[in-house]
């Protein structure tokens, strides 16, 4: 038997509840974005809540600072909407690097195509020597490129 993954006391299943989850992010980001300024609300990337706090996310350490200047604004927004008191309001900068960029291969060392070339170094002329001998020469003529 399986065991769920949130262990919730609703009869949501795990799916179901993470649905849930992101609708109440995507809800209170609007809701956030309209009780500011339209710039500053371009620069609200995500919002989440428990308890009494709530973090919001954003582009910038500039943006982070215009924000917590709005705090009474924001957490009276979210207050309206919770139907009780918000009480800590924290802003978080999302670097622009948190997008794992694909990682590029990377080219052997002089040393290693020496190894290489040494350690393929033999007199049979088996299909397995060919294709080595064929991947040094590759190799060696993409580190010189």
């Amino acid at each position: 038997m399986f065991k769920q993954p949130f262990n919730n006391k609703s009869s949501l299943n795990g799916l179901q509840h993470i649905q849930q989850s992101l609708h109440q992010q995507k809800t209170l980001l609007r809701l956030v974005q309209r009780s500011i300024t339209e710039d500053l609300a371009a620069h609200c990337l995500h919002v989440t809540a428990s308890k009494n706090t709530v973090i919001l996310f954003t582009d910038s350490s500039v943006w982070a600072s215009k924000l917590l200047y709005l705090r009474q604004p924001i957490l009276n927004a979210l207050s309206n909407y919770f139907g009780e008191r918000v009480r800590t309001l924290k802003v978080k900068v999302l670097s622009k690097h948190t997008a794992k960029t694909p990682l590029l291969p990377k080219s052997p060392s002089s040393h290693t195509l020496k190894c290489l070339t040494e350690a393929n170094d033999s007199e049979q002329a088996d299909s397995l020597t060919h294709s080595m001998n064929k991947l040094i020469k590759t190799l060696q003529k993409n580190k010189l490129s």
